[in-house]
């Protein structure tokens, strides 16, 4: 609460605060003031300066109530009396009146996301007129808690929506921006434009969202993932008098554009949506600032991820302080050291944590997995025998590795070794024509594992033995990796059913040479990898995902380069993973591909895992099986905490491969 002279009466009034382009002025007995040493002290932590007897004091825009109060609560410390000028007063008033407005409205907002506004005939009121715009304007309906979450964002303006993927954000985007659109002219609610900065795959679905939700093609501008695209182009964009509807641009391209964005926000009603806002959580990085520096001139700001907190409870900071910019602390109410410090102590149920989930709970909703009521998934377990040649150089690697597991528990370099050990063990699991490759040549860049150094092309360890080393050499001249042939035969099954499929591979060659393999035997299929680019990619996608196209009927994809935003469940019910990495995340968000929201009752979603028997990938099926069971749990909280699973800790699974070789031996 910002106070006023009247507060004081009891003392004499002998500072003055009045206000001068972004910068109060003190005056009166400012000479009191510099002889405290203490408090003289404390002033300058605000920047201060002494000229012809004043006092001056800067502040930013979005700082000055900020700055007020702190100069206020200094001078009060210290016994000095302040009066505030007439113009510095009316802020404060303003500034008063706000805050008790902002405590109704976050009240209100809170009733509306928990669906309790029954009894306020005010809000079912707006719901009703919020209810009669989305039915006239939108040709897709939405189902109950998506309207609500709609009217949510629409009431809020300003709000984050941490659904789990495949929840339908986009439609509930829509719909929200759709209302605020039909408000009149002098609402200062209202918007026209929708600015989406989100990663180059969400470009596509927010055009063919548009589509299917208003029933006509977008009025669009993309800023990133073309280099066509000239900088100077993007600025006849953003300078334009009358520009395209929505603007989408990559979470990178911000910063290069900043002053610009900045610029036709001022002159436009704009709704800016973060997409994938996770990838702006650190409030140090890049790509962070900028945004939330673009925000402070948005209309209305909005938030998507159903990754609220990857990392921990810190990851709220950034995420608020761009929703809330003049207000992200007061709605924390906690430091980001103090956000980091209730991550360590990993206890969900200790005061603060609930504390703070109640705090930003009027500000967020979240549509659970559990909510979205998908039909059922079937999961089938395919074991696969390997041939001769396979066994045998599987064995022989099996045998060295946990012997130098073994023998090196301590070693501080183990956790780059076991790694890229882990992954030779995976890649002779399923075809051993890949340890003839670095495993940089074999996995996505997009791959965290591929930036591991394994030593060169083939390992040192395999150098020894000569049999070996011929059979790693030749082994596409031995024999075929039996899981292509098998996977081959689940295809013909399903396409002989005019059904799609799509076949999952943590490795580049192995998706290079499952397709080679299926065309020799007369089976069509495309590649969705990094190499893949972007304009390519997004062809592909429409075409796979389209029901009543059939000239595609299994798409090769690697989980890295089919991540978020993309939705293939329209068009796709069957997928068959050759091998899973034991990153619980991406195995989770590759399934969501085709298990999502807009899935008739009946449909049946099919899942088919190939392990190669007495392998490292009955081993991981064990422990994903365990990990995904904990993250789904965990995906079902309000504000689920990832980093209690350690996607990139594998020593658990060393453990497990090290238990199982012995019980096998």
């Amino acid at each position: 609460m910002l106070r006023s002279y009247d507060t004081y009466m009891d003392k004499t009034p002998n500072i003055r605060i009045d206000k001068k382009d972004s910068r109060f002025l003190l005056t009166g007995n400012v000479d009191s003031l510099l002889n405290n040493q203490r408090l003289y002290f404390s002033l300058k932590r605000l920047d201060f300066r002494e000229e012809n007897g004043e006092m001056i004091i800067p502040y930013e825009k979005h700082t000055e109530i900020a700055t007020l109060q702190e100069v206020q609560r200094i001078l009060k410390k210290f016994n000095f009396a302040n009066e505030l000028s007439p113009e510095v007063k009316k802020d404060a008033e303003s500034f008063n009146r706000d805050e008790e407005n902002f405590k109704e409205f976050s009240e209100k907002a809170r009733d509306i996301r928990n669906d309790k506004f029954s009894k306020k005939p005010e809000l079912v009121r707006e719901f009703d007129s919020f209810q009669k715009v989305v039915n006239e304007k939108l040709v897709r309906k939405l189902y109950p808690l998506q309207l609500l979450s709609a009217y949510h964002m629409a009431f809020a303006q300003n709000s984050c929506n941490f659904s789990v993927p495949g929840a339908g954000k986009t439609w509930i985007v829509y719909a929200a921006y759709a209302y605020l659109k039909s408000l009149p002219e002098n609402d200062p609610r209202r918007v026209d434009k929708l600015m989406v900065i989100g990663p180059l795959s969400s470009f596509r679905p927010w055009e063919k969202e548009y589509w299917e939700c208003f029933g006509k093609k977008p009025d669009v501008q993309r800023l990133s993932g073309d280099n066509k695209i000239l900088r100077s182009h993007k600025e006849e964009h953003l300078f334009s008098g009358s520009p395209a509807e929505i603007t989408l641009i990559f979470h990178g391209g911000v910063e290069s554009l900043d002053k610009e964005i900045v610029s036709f926000l001022k002159r436009n009603k704009t709704m800016v949506v973060v997409d994938e806002a996770h990838r702006i959580k650190n409030p140090e990085g890049v790509w962070g600032k900028s945004i939330v520096e673009i925000g402070r001139e948005a209309r209305s700001r909005i938030v998507l991820t159903g990754t609220p907190v990857p990392n921990g409870y810190e990851d709220l900071f950034n995420l608020y302080q761009y929703i809330y910019p003049f207000r992200y602390k007061d709605i924390l109410n906690f430091h980001y050291g103090n956000l980091v410090e209730m991550t360590k102590a990993e206890d969900l149920d200790s005061n603060r944590v609930k504390e703070l989930i109640e705090n930003v709970s009027p500000y967020f909703i979240r549509i659970k997995k559990s909510d979205l009521k998908l039909p059922p998934i079937t999961e089938k377990i395919v074991e696969v025998e390997m041939d001769k040649h396979q066994r045998e150089i599987y064995d022989f690697i099996e045998t060295k590795y946990v012997k130098s597991f073994e023998q090196n528990k301590s070693a501080n370099v183990k956790d780059v070794l076991n790694k890229a050990r882990l992954i030779r063990l995976r890649q002779a699991s399923t075809n051993p024509a890949l340890l003839q490759k670095s495993i940089r040549e074999t996995l996505n860049d997009e791959d965290f594992e591929s930036r591991i150094y394994d030593g060169g092309k083939m390992p040192e360890e395999f150098q020894d033995d000569s049999e070996i080393l011929y059979k790693i050499n030749n082994y596409l001249k031995l024999e075929t990796p039996r899981k292509f042939s098998v996977i081959k035969d689940l295809l013909l099954d399903k396409i002989q059913n005019g059904e799609k499929v799509i076949v999952w591979t943590i490795f580049v060659q192995n998706a290079k040479g499952l397709q080679k393999y299926l065309a020799e035997n007369e089976i069509r299929s495309d590649l969705l990898i990094g190499e893949v680019e972007q304009p390519d990619r997004e062809s592909l996608i429409e075409k796979f995902n389209d029901p009543e196209d059939f000239s595609l009927q299994v798409l090769i994809a690697n989980p890295f380069s089919v991540a978020e935003s993309i939705s293939l469940h329209k068009g796709c019910h069957n997928a068959i993973y050759m091998e899973r990495d034991y990153n619980c995340s991406n195995f989770l968000q590759s399934k969501d591909r085709i298990h999502r929201v807009g899935l008739l009752p009946n449909q049946e979603t099919n899942y088919y895992y190939l392990l190669s028997k007495d392998s490292i990938d009955e081993v991981i099926n064990r422990k994903l099986d365990a990990k995904a069971k904990r993250m789904e749990k965990i995906i079902d909280e309000d504000i689920p905490l990832f980093s209690r699973i350690n996607d990139a800790d594998e020593t658990d699974l060393i453990k497990a491969l090290m238990d199982d070789y012995a019980k096998r031996a």
